[in-house]
């Protein structure tokens, strides 16, 4: 079966009989970190949930609203979307990740240890021809004996354990780094279009058509005065400059925008996978040593979530012709067209396998509507930015 490669598509090395239900991960999430502390383990996915909820609540505004909904909102959740960093399936991968972490830590090893060490002491100084000797010398043996099953059973549990948290965090460390390459060709996108001046021109031509069909419209009610074509000419004017400013303080936010969010995401890519590298790979069973490790990894994982620090630069449409609502309107022209690109370019990334290597999925949108696991799916609880 071919690699799903869109980012957060299948986790194909998910192992289905150790992932949580919905419920147990909720049930999980919902406790308390540690014994004498408030916080759930959910506190550590709080802010990246409520960016989930905020994202997907704006998207459905804009989907039922007749009215564009605030510009900055746009810019701010429109990259966040096509960046795909906001996703559902991080937070559920990150929040299992915790849940056999959590698991992993609770095994204990050394009751039964404990107990094996204590009992072959105690063997070695029975005497099996004493017949009270003899009964206990064989319900310690059987005891022992269920202790080492015991052990057996829980170093295989530990070695898949481990193994699943090493795929939940190679999982995410691959996806990091697709979106570390779609952030690079949305900057392009980007950077052309302010080289090139395209959308600019775009905009400005459509100002002087709608200026142009204006005046033809006034000629038919008569003749036209000097002082109205040079009051249209002068408008023109002064709003080419400002649309040449606005195109180019929009670009330079959202370019911003895509760099933080890059520069995050690359950083998080670099630190898990160095982390992975120090784990014992395979299937080996390194116990303590790689407990420690994913201890890290899940720090790390926290950090990606919920230390992120993303800011939208937009300015404030000022406009000194009085043509405010022109501006505005242009200005989501502007963005329609530049998430256009970013669409295109997100669905060139899912038509370059073909033939067989093609996969039949829905491609991710940036609505965040489609959730995929292998055994279940979550919804949100709390809208925070």
């Amino acid at each position: 079966m071919p690699k799903d490669t869109r980012i957060f598509g299948l986790r194909f090395e998910s192992n289905a009989d150790l992932n949580p239900r919905q419920d147990e991960l909720g049930h999980f999430l919902a406790s308390t970190q540690k014994a004498d502390s408030r916080d759930p383990h959910s506190s550590d996915l709080a802010r990246y949930h409520g960016l989930i909820d905020s994202t997907r609540e704006f998207t459905r505004r804009q989907s039922i609203d007749e009215e564009p909904q605030d510009i900055r909102d746009r810019m701010f959740y429109g990259v966040l979307g096509f960046s795909q960093f906001v996703h559902p399936d991080l937070e559920l991968a990150v929040g299992q990740f915790k849940y056999h972490l959590h698991n992993l830590a609770a095994l204990d090893f050394r009751k039964p240890e404990a107990f094996i060490k204590t009992a072959v002491k105690e063997i070695a100084g029975l005497d099996p021809k004493r017949k009270g000797d003899a009964a206990k010398l064989e319900r310690l043996r059987d005891m022992v004996e269920e202790r080492k099953q015991a052990l057996a059973s829980l170093r295989m549990l530990r070695s898949d354990l481990s193994q699943e948290l090493r795929d939940i965090a190679q999982y995410i460390r691959d996806n990091l780094v697709r979106i570390e390459r779609l952030c690079e060709k949305s900057i392009v996108i980007l950077v052309d279009l302010l080289v090139s001046k395209q959308a600019e021109q775009q905009l400005i031509g459509d100002i002087k058509e709608q200026t142009k069909s204006s005046i033809k419209d006034s000629l038919l009610l008569g003749p036209v005065s000097r002082q109205l074509l040079e009051d249209a000419k002068k408008d023109v004017d002064v709003l080419s400059r400002e649309i040449t400013a606005i195109v180019r303080e929009d670009i330079y936010a959202m370019t911003g925008l895509y760099e933080a969010i890059h520069e995050h995401v690359r950083r998080s890519a670099g630190a898990i996978d160095g982390l992975l590298a120090k784990t014992g790979g395979g299937r080996s069973d390194r116990g303590d040593e790689d407990l420690a490790v994913f201890m890290k990894i899940e720090q790390a994982l926290v950090t990606l979530i919920r230390d992120y620090r993303f800011e939208l630069k937009a300015g404030v449409v000022r406009s000194e012709s009085a043509h405010e609502d022109v501006l505005r309107k242009k200005r989501h022209d502007l963005l329609d067209s530049i998430f256009a690109q970013f669409e295109r370019e997100r669905r060139t990334r899912a038509d370059r396998r073909s033939g067989k290597d093609r996969r039949k999925y829905p491609t991710a949108t940036p609505s965040l509507g489609e959730r995929r696991t292998v055994k279940d799916r979550r919804s949100g609880i709390s809208r925070r930015r």
